[in-house]
């Protein structure tokens, strides 16, 4: 049912048309089984006089004829398009809903109505004004009442009740408000919305909850940014020291850390509808129980564990009255702490479990080394009990990366190389450690997170399943068993070593054409080709060691010149060290930068 107070004007028109005659409030409900829609009239329809109204796009709305609809003789017809549709200039009630029709009919001439005068000042529409404005009053306190009743337009007190049903009370104006600082520890490689209503708490006994009031964006390249939040009860409870608040309830991609800088302090403010509406509409999305929901909900209660985390399966045909839920939490968690963390879960899925199902719950939390899982039913004394924690599949599956960063820098010293190591590790630990259950890691993300670190020119990338060398290494991951959750193996991060810097001197010898051109400007001319199809192709050079060979093959061949002599010197540019050797073969492993300073032209060379 939808209730839309109607106007003032309607009321009036309906009381002028009835008194003096003419039919009022013929109701049709517009569904395309009623139709057609019938006018009742003990004489003809006057068709120009036809007024229908009712509520389109949650409106009241009177409808034009000769644009919405059409009347003939005593049949509504709605104006459609091509195919039968809504004609694109037309607007229909919306279906469902009723409207309403007036006209007058040609019986008002063969039997003459008592009251006539519709002008304005007549007694007749003075009455029908002050009647139809009490009814037009009573139209919107009733509007009211139904508004008041649904937490989308209720307000005020009416607000307070209906957010009461859910357990959520208006904060009044001695409830702690503060900032925290939501932050990461390179810049963020794209925007990091964070959304109101997000809870976080101190990470101190006793624990006090707070809730994000705003939402607010860490944007793309920024550190941090401060959110507001308020406590979720009254008082001086709400007041917390600095640095008190540490605990993400549920986690948010690419967010490192949080905390306090000042301490928290009583607000002074009530709070507003629209604040109160949002809680209200946030705690029904957990408040009922015997749901999906509800029970993702009640698990990401407990620390450490996300949405993401949380998977719930059933299957009423072949297992009627059971439910399987599969929780994967990662590696932070001590031996007291899984144990802790099983007994938990295991209460919060029987507090939201529907009642009469039995839970399968599968908690896998990878230990530390050399310690011992617990085995068998934590609750198992309980009789009958209903949750059972049964360890089961192994949920989590190691995925292996190698990357290369290329630095946009070439004069970093080995401290600052070893900083920029550590910051691609970091970076892919906490990429593999954002995903849940069953997600995918995308190659292309990891890249773009990588290239987002500051000093960072390039990447090259492989990513793979622990183990996989069959397929290939640059793709997208997607668990080898169905609803996995990726985690981190083995990770190897290289920065590409120093700069080697090659001078290069050549001798050449003129042929063809060349040798009608001034000596001078030819061997100019083959030198400046020679240094460009060096530069261009040493810093591509894929072999296991630099000689004059490997220069050589950089080099093609011309019909003006040829290379007859080939020599180089190498410099290591970051160290300040420059090999006196000629022609030295060097060893390369693959991460080396070479570059070309230069090619001159050996001296006293003849043609």
């Amino acid at each position: 049912m939808t209730y839309v107070a109607e106007p003032y004007a309607l009321f009036v028109d309906d009381l002028l048309t009835a008194f003096t005659g003419g039919s009022v409030r013929q109701v049709f409900r517009f569904l395309p089984e009623n139709e057609p829609f019938e006018l009742s009239a003990p004489a003809e329809v006057l068709a120009k006089t036809v007024r229908v109204h009712g509520i389109a796009g949650g409106a009241h709305r009177v409808f034009q004829r000769t644009r919405d609809f059409e009347v003939d003789k005593t049949r509504i017809v709605w104006l459609t398009g091509p195919g039968g549709a809504r004609r694109e200039t037309a607007v229909w009630p919306d279906l469902g809903t009723r409207f309403y029709a007036n006209f007058e009919h040609r019986g008002l001439f063969q039997s003459t109505p008592r009251l006539t005068d519709r002008n304005p000042g007549s007694v007749t529409r003075l009455l029908a004004e002050s009647m139809g404005r009490e009814h037009a009053v009573l139209s919107g306190q009733l509007e009211a009442v139904y508004r008041a009743a649904f937490l989308e337009t209720a307000e005020g007190r009416d607000l307070d009740q209906v957010a009461a049903l859910v357990g959520v009370a208006r904060r009044g104006a001695s409830a702690a408000t503060g900032l925290v600082v939501f932050a990461r520890a390179t810049p963020a490689p794209g925007d990091i919305f964070i959304a109101a209503g997000v809870r976080l708490s101190t990470t101190d006994t006793p624990e006090v909850i707070f809730e994000v009031a705003d939402a607010r964006t860490l944007r793309r390249g920024e550190l941090s940014v401060d959110v507001p939040v308020t406590a979720l009860v009254d008082g001086p409870v709400g007041i917390v020291p600095e640095g008190a608040i540490g605990l993400l309830h549920r986690p948010i991609l690419g967010i490192d850390t949080l905390t306090n800088p000042q301490p928290t302090a009583l607000s002074g403010a009530r709070e507003s509808d629209v604040d109160l509406r949002a809680r209200a509409s946030r705690a029904l999305e957990s408040a009922g129980k015997a749901t999906q929901g509800a029970i993702v909900g009640a698990l990401t209660r407990v620390a450490g564990v996300r949405e993401k985390d949380v998977r719930v399966g059933e299957d009423p045909i072949a297992r009627p009255g059971i439910i399987e839920v599969d929780v994967a939490i990662g590696r932070e968690l001590d031996e007291l702490q899984r144990a802790e963390t099983i007994a938990r879960v295991a209460d919060l899925l029987d507090e939201s479990r529907p009642a009469g199902i039995r839970v399968l719950a599968n908690l896998d939390a990878p230990l530390p080394a050399g310690a011992t899982a617990p085995t068998g039913n934590p609750r198992a004394s309980e009789a009958g009990d209903p949750v059972t924690m049964a360890g089961g599949e192994d949920l989590f599956v190691d995925v292996d990366v190698s990357a290369t960063l290329i630095p946009s820098r070439l004069d970093l010293a080995a401290d600052q190389r070893a900083t920029l190591r550590a910051a691609g590790e970091a970076a892919i630990n906490a990429f593999i450690a954002e995903a849940g259950l069953g997600e995918a890691l995308i190659f292309n993300r990891l890249v773009a997170r990588l290239m987002a670190l500051e000093a960072v020119l390039d990447v090259s990338l492989e990513m793979s399943l622990a183990g996989n060398t069959t397929d290939g290494r640059q793709k997208n991951i997607l668990p080898s068993k169905p609803g996995a959750r990726p985690q981190a193996g083995t990770i190897a991060v290289q920065v590409r070593a120093s700069l080697i810097v090659i001078d290069v001197s050549i001798a050449v010898t003129l042929k063809g054409v060349a040798l009608l051109d001034q000596p001078d400007s030819a061997r100019e001319s083959a030198r400046a080709a020679v240094e460009a199809e060096l530069r261009a192709g040493v810093p591509t050079l894929a072999v296991p060691e630099l000689t004059e060979a490997a220069l050589r093959s950089r080099l093609s061949i011309t019909d003006t010149y040829e290379v007859r002599e080939l020599h180089y010197m190498v410099t290591y540019q970051d160290a300040g060290v420059r090999v006196q050797s000629q022609d030295v073969t060097l060893p390369l492993g693959g991460l080396e930068q070479l570059w070309v300073r230069g090619v001159s032209l050996l001296d006293g060379e003849g043609v």
